[in-house]
């Protein structure tokens, strides 16, 4: 991970290591993870809904950046974040596939060490994941871009370390579970619980389901 060594590498250089924790206030972070979109992502599938078909390919690993605006407290922490990978990928078909996610989450941290400049921390967050398929959606003999909205909680631990009095860096495991409510494409969005497995197959009948486990770093300054 080339971009989270050079994260860390400009925190290093940026400030000594404070002998206790960075003031508190908004912060600023960037943010690099890994991500490895498991569950109904691991399966290349196409659901249909009479004439109009949704295709889901199978997503390969990626990274992901991000940025986040929030406040640093003693206790802990809370930030909105936006984050956006591109991972690869391939349709039922065996074509290539270039799926965009773009998800806005809602974190908080609850630290361990409260006057140390280590803080160990738990993390707990909700997210609203959109996944665009390029040419994902076909209706009435043309192609559109498919998109997928739902929702996400996500679970998490780690350690941030204050660099200084105003830089703070963290590393940690994210586990990530997302549902996908609707399917749009060419007209009106679809409730995906109302799309089948294949034209005139069986009814899906539930969500779609992404589960995934990043590694997160994040550079994160005090304004």
């Amino acid at each position: 991970m080339k971009a989270a060594a050079f994260l860390l590498a400009v925190a290093a250089a940026a400030a000594p290591l404070s002998a206790g924790p960075a003031r508190q206030g908004t912060c600023l972070t960037f943010l690099v993870q890994s991500a490895d979109y498991r569950g109904d992502l691991a399966v290349p599938r196409v659901l249909w809904h009479f004439e109009k078909a949704f295709s889901i390919p199978k997503t390969e690993p990626a990274y992901v950046l991000g940025v986040s605006l929030g406040f640093k407290a003693a206790k802990g922490s809370w930030e909105v974040a936006y984050l956006r990978s591109s991972p690869g990928g391939t349709f039922a078909d065996a074509l290539p596939a270039s799926p965009v996610f773009h998800v806005l989450e809602l974190n908080g941290r609850s630290f361990v060490l409260r006057r140390s400049a280590f803080h160990p921390y738990f993390l707990g967050g909700i997210g609203l994941p959109i996944l665009r398929i390029p040419h994902g959606a076909a209706y009435q003999g043309r192609t559109y871009d498919a998109i997928y909205v739902g929702g996400g909680v996500n679970l998490g631990a780690g350690l941030a370390v204050d660099l200084g009095p105003r830089i703070v860096v963290s590393a940690g495991v994210m586990g990530r579970l997302a549902w996908f409510l609707y399917a749009y494409g060419g007209g009106k969005g679809r409730d995906i619980n109302h799309l089948t497995e294949g034209y005139n197959g069986p009814r899906f009948g539930r969500l779609l389901r992404s589960t995934g486990l990043s590694l997160t770093v994040g550079l994160g300054f005090i304004l």
